[in-house]
Order: structure tokens, then sequence, then C-alpha cells
């Protein structure tokens, strides 16, 4: 009878390989980075590393066997060599010689992130719990740009086959679709779905700032109920990428495979700048600095294209590194935005070196017709802007470092954000040009007399709120005065002002008046139009 029963099993694992499978072809091969680089299932301990271009864009590794179970998610990872790969995995469950391109068999599918050499695929391999303890083949697919096919026979790509042994379903199964929520700067939550098997003590999760994931041995980071199916992460570091996994203890001897894993990155803490911040620019843009595109200063950014990147400050060629834009390409808006601050301290103030070179040179140039570089600031986390300082074709910046300096006493807001607004307009202009900003500082600001802001020179205004004219103290220091919307929209402009600013035309509301000194300085106060 055992010689029967043994007889049996060697027919049926012969039969895996008796079966003629396709050969899938890529007609555009795969020497262009369109390739199943390395491949990795961690909790198979599976590891298959630098195959690059296989030889007609196949490679027969069905002398590789992974082991797996049969109701088990399996985190996977693939390198490429090239960008907008997809993925697909399936396994021959009925060992009938096709893959059929949907569920069961199609077990895994996802795409690569991150551009070129380094784009990755990370998913997920679901083996049923209905599977089949036994023996099969597994195909690995990959394809640029679409969707590879089990019998492909066009595009940039490559397929890998593997033997894969599928045991029997463990007695605890893991929680799935776990997630990520809530997310602070030192806080999280977490939450799962429950396995079909019971679980009678709880579960337990672990969470790491490294992508390595935990073992059978690993102790937990904690733990909750049978009945709870999510968790709270507290004293977590702001701005840290966290990967989390839960399993689930079905008894005190029985406990699951780790799930598959997620990850979440904190909210960047805000700064309080008691000590004076500095953003030098030596690593851009700066640790919770942020790049942006589109939209204005009105609306915010609507997209992610990062327009500003970094280069030596005014093309010095001196290692001096800064942040800088170029202004060329008609339509382009590019948003460099700061870590949040905490004004609430009062008393601080903005500084910054900026300057303006033709592209990639050191001579001095135009800015085009419609074009504009604006410096932000918002009380409320960046959603909404007012503007504080725009340069544009008639006080373009020149090719030498210039000093700009903000007194912020007006603002004290706990999550004050501050943003360069760079945008080459509609215009088709012919000048190409770089506009730099290095050195950015926000410090206590100081009341001596070398400083921006002297005491005996601060500016009052009154009545505020007024009806039709708000007064001025010492107009004779003021050279031209700027009167902007809550939006940051610029609605009034009087030069050399005198002491009474004639306001009656506008609507009723608060309004930012900023008085540009004639020493070179701003002062900015609050007023309220009844």
């Amino acid at each position: 009878m055992k010689k029967i029963l043994l007889a049996n099993l060697l027919m049926i694992s012969a039969s895996v390989f008796a079966q003629t499978y396709c050969i899938p072809e890529f007609s555009s091969g795969c020497d262009g980075g369109d390739v199943i680089d390395s491949f990795t299932i961690p909790a198979a301990g599976f590891s298959h590393l630098d195959t690059g271009c296989s030889q007609g864009a196949y490679g027969d590794y069905t002398t590789q066997t992974i082991n797996m179970n049969a109701g088990v998610n399996y985190a996977f990872s693939i390198s490429h060599g090239y960008s907008q790969q997809n993925v697909r995995v399936w396994i021959d469950f009925d060992n009938n010689g096709t893959f059929d391109d949907t569920a069961p068999e199609l077990v895994a599918e996802a795409a690569s992130t991150g551009p070129d050499t380094n784009s990755v695929t990370n998913g997920t391999i679901s083996i049923p719990l209905t599977a089949t303890p036994g023996t099969y083949r597994m195909r690995v697919g990959d394809r640029y740009s679409s969707q590879p096919e089990p019998c492909n026979t066009f595009g940039y790509g490559e397929a890998h086959d593997y033997t894969v042994v599928i045991g029997a379903a463990p007695s605890c199964l893991s929680p799935g679709n776990l997630s990520s929520s809530t997310i602070t700067s030192n806080s999280a939550s977490i939450s799962w779905t429950a396995p079909t098997s019971t679980v009678g003590v709880g579960y337990e999760y672990y969470h790491s700032d490294t992508s390595t994931g935990p073992t059978g041995t690993t102790t937990a980071t904690g733990s909750v109920g049978t009945s709870a199916l999510s968790a709270s992460l507290s004293s977590l570091s702001p701005a840290t990428t966290y990967h989390v996994w839960v399993r689930s203890v079905c008894s005190a001897s029985d406990k699951s495979a780790w799930s598959v894993g997620t990850s979440f990155t904190t909210a960047c803490a805000t700064v309080a700048p008691t000590v004076a911040y500095i953003n030098d620019f030596a690593a851009f843009p700066g640790n919770c600095w942020e790049l942006a595109s589109g939209g204005d200063p009105a609306t915010g950014p609507d997209d992610t294209d990062e327009l500003w990147y970094d280069g030596d400050f005014l093309n010095a060629d001196d290692g001096n590194n800064s942040a800088k834009i170029n202004l060329y390409y008609t339509g382009n808006a590019g948003w460099l935005k700061t870590v949040p601050f905490d004004l609430s301290a009062g008393g601080y103030r903005v500084k910054f070196d900026y300057g303006v070179t033709a592209f990639l040179d050191t001579s001095a140039s135009n800015m085009g017709s419609d074009d504009v570089v604006q410096f932000l600031v918002s009380g409320d986390g960046g959603s909404t802007w007012m503007i504080l300082q725009t340069w544009d074709a008639a006080n373009g910046p020149t090719n030498t470092s210039t000093t700009y300096s903000y007194n912020l006493t007006s603002y004290t807001g706990a999550n004050t954000i501050f943003a360069f607004y760079g945008s080459d307009g509609t215009a088709d202009d012919p000048e190409d040009y770089e506009f730099f900003v290095d050195n950015f500082k926000v410090e206590t600001a100081s009341l001596s007399t070398s400083e921006v802001f002297k005491a005996k020179d601060i500016i009052k205004a009154y009545p505020n709120p007024f009806t039709e004219v708000l007064n001025i103290s010492k107009a004779d220091l003021v050279k031209s005065v700027s009167v902007s919307d809550v939006s940051g929209r610029l609605v009034k402009t009087i030069d050399n002002p005198s002491s009474a600013l004639h306001l009656g035309d506008l609507k009723q509301g608060l309004y930012f008046v900023t008085l540009n000194m004639k020493d070179g300085s701003k002062q900015s106060i609050k007023a309220i139009k009844k």
C-alpha cells in the first residue's frame, strides 16, 4: 500500500513538468531595463538576485523552489532597470499547462514606483485558502507600460518561471488589509481585518523605522484584545517613515505569521525658532521643505512637479549651494515651501539672500514682461497665502547678492509656512534666467540700530478699524504703501503717501497694509475696513 501511495505522489509531481507551457515572448526585448532583475519573497525565505535580462527575455528557473502555504499573503519585491513596469504572477493550480489570466491562478498584480534604475515593484502574492497542497509552476511576468500576459507576444519586458510547493493552510491565519490613518508628527492609527480562523487571544503589532520585517521570534511593539481591529501608535519621531506589521494570536501557543506590512511617514513637527533656524540648502530642498507646482497664491499649488532645483548661488561655481528656479518656459509655475514654524512667542523676522542671473551664467538678466517671483506667508499651514514681496520686470533683482528682511511682528501663528512662488506667466518672452534664494533664516528680531526696524521708526496706524481714512504716523519715512486682501491679492498701491491714506473705496473686511520704507525695510499692519 505504501509503495502504491509513493508511486502516485511521484506521478503527480512528475505531471507538473510533463506539461508543455507556452514560452512568453517580448518582441522589443528586455535589455533596455524592462527586466525582472531581483525577485524576493521575504516571508517565504526566497531570494533570486541580479539575474539581468534573460536570453530571449524568458528565464526558466523551475529548478528553484518556493515554499508557500494556502491562505497566506506574501509580500514580494522586484527591482527593474527602468520605470513604468507592470508585474503579474500566476500559478497553474490545476497543472493543465495553462496559466489562467484571472483568479484563482492570477495571484498578484502590481506596478513599479521610482525612476529608471531605482524602479521597484512591491506587491502581494495571495495564495487562495482553497488551494490544494502540491507542487505547481509559477510564472512572473513584467512588461513596460502595459500588463503582461501569461503567453505574452509583444512589448518590452521579461518573464520567469519557478516551481512553487503549496503547503496546507496554517491553523492560525494572519489579519488582512493592514492600513494606517490619522497620521501626525508623533502618532498614527493602524487598522486591519480579521482572518477567517478563530482568534482567541487578540492581535500583536510591530513597528520599525526600517523595512526589515519581524520574524516569528520578534518581540511585538504592542497588542490588543480579540475584539479590537485597530491600534494607536504613539511616541513616534517627526518626518520619519515607519513600517508596520500585525499578527493573530489564536491561542497562547498558536500565532500566525506576520501580515503583509504597510508603511507611513509621520508629519513634520513645527519649528519654534527660539534659536535661529537656518536653511543654507546644502541638502536640497531641506528637511521637511516641499516642492510643488501650478496654481497661484490665491489658490495654492495644484500639482507636484519639481521646478525649483539646487545649484551654486548666482552660478558662482564656488560650491555654495542654493535654491533656484529657471523662468523661460511659458506657463511654468513652481513652489518652494518651508517647514512649518511656530511663531506664537512673537518677535521674529525672516531673512534670505536672493539674486538673478542669465540661465547657467553669471551675467545679469531682466525678468520677462509678466514673470513674477513672490515671497508668501501662510498662517494656517498653507490653506491661504499672503504676498509679502513681489519681484517682476519693474524691480527685478541684480546678479549680486541682496538680503531681504521682513519683521514678523504681525505673525504669531503656531502653523506658519513661507513659500517662494515663481511663474513665467503666459507671455512668450525671450528672457531665460534663474532666480536664486540662499541662507533662509527665521530668527528673533533685534531692536538694535543695525536692524531693519528701529523702535523709534515703528509706524502707528489709526483709527483701526477705520471707515474712510487710515492715518499713519511718520509718513515722511514711507516710500509707498501696498494694500492686500486676505487672499493676498494686491488691491491698492499708493506712492509717496501722505499721513492720511484714503481707502474709502475698499469693501468691508480685513486688509494687510504693507509700508515700504525709504530705507528699504517693510512694516505690515492689519487693518479692518468698517
